[in-house]
């Protein structure tokens, strides 16, 4: 509800399923309570004292986007090609467009 007179608005809950059973004489306190001498800044004032925070709308807001971290970047080391030693007796080395075997040249 939005009030005529400072255009503020005013939320009410109002939940239809539940159904509260309110005593009599607590419904009379609440009817004889005034506040028409208290402004609004008193009245809020006074419940947040009594530890109680009012309900305000501000308009739609938009929705916050989470912040999305950054993927590290890692530095690759440079790897030093491996002798694979149990492969010695196989290996070919082409020098001069020779080919050389097991120390045996082959033409």
């Amino acid at each position: 509800i939005t009030r005529p007179t400072d255009k503020k608005k005013i939320l009410f809950y109002n939940d239809k399923t539940a159904k509260l059973d309110v005593d009599e004489e607590f419904v009379k306190l609440w009817r004889a309570t005034a506040v028409d001498a208290m402004d609004d800044a008193k009245i809020e004032e006074y419940l947040e004292k009594q530890g109680i925070k009012s309900m305000q709308d501000h308009g739609p807001r938009k929705p916050i986007a989470p912040k999305r971290k950054k993927a590290s970047q890692k530095r690759r080391q440079f790897k030093k090609p491996r002798d694979n030693e149990h492969l010695a007796d196989v290996l070919e080395t082409y020098e001069d467009n020779t080919l050389t075997q097991k120390g045996v040249s082959i033409k």
